[in-house]
């Protein structure tokens, strides 16, 4: 039979366990990088948008393709710099012997891979999951931007589309 308790002592062992005392740093730089990353989105799906609305010219449509593949590269370079930030972190805390280790530890736990083996200090052993959690719901945001771009461009493509259709 199982026996539910009260799960508050769990979880303040879990806090005092898993989240040591230089994890906040970690948990505050997540929350940073969730706030630029989800504004830099917003702020390119509302620049590509009021690109391809701004006027009923049949060039920025097809020029929205290329730039919806630069988008894809600003996009993708964001999220280098998330790496790059949590690599400066990590390097500066001192977590790992070199930076170029800060570096490979922040790719594959950013991007969720996790193969390597990593040490980490007994108050730092809750950072895979902060950097995990936080490369989960970057790429979440930015493939909901992408997603929404492509929204609209199909919108305005269909509406050409019934407009020249209308006068025909």
């Amino acid at each position: 039979m199982i026996n539910f308790q009260n799960p508050i002592p769990l979880l303040a062992f879990y806090a005092d366990h898993i989240f040591g005392e230089r994890i906040d740093v970690f948990i505050v730089t997540a929350i940073l990088i969730f706030a630029l990353h989800g504004f830099t989105i917003l702020f390119l799906t509302h620049r590509y948008s009021s690109f391809i609305n701004k006027s009923a010219e049949a060039w920025r449509v097809r020029v929205s393709y290329l730039v919806y593949t630069l988008t894809m590269l600003i996009i993708m370079l964001t999220h280098l710099m998330d790496l790059l930030y949590f690599s400066y972190v990590m390097d500066c805390m001192k977590v790992f012997p070199d930076p170029l280790m800060a570096f490979y530890f922040s790719g594959e736990m950013y991007t969720t891979l996790g193969f390597g083996s990593y040490q980490l200090p007994p108050d730092l052993r809750g950072l895979p999951f902060v950097v995990g959690f936080t490369g989960l719901f970057s790429a979440s945001i930015s493939g909901a931007g992408l997603y929404s771009m492509l929204q609209e461009l199909a919108r305005v493509r269909q509406s050409r589309e019934a407009n020249s259709n209308s006068t025909t």
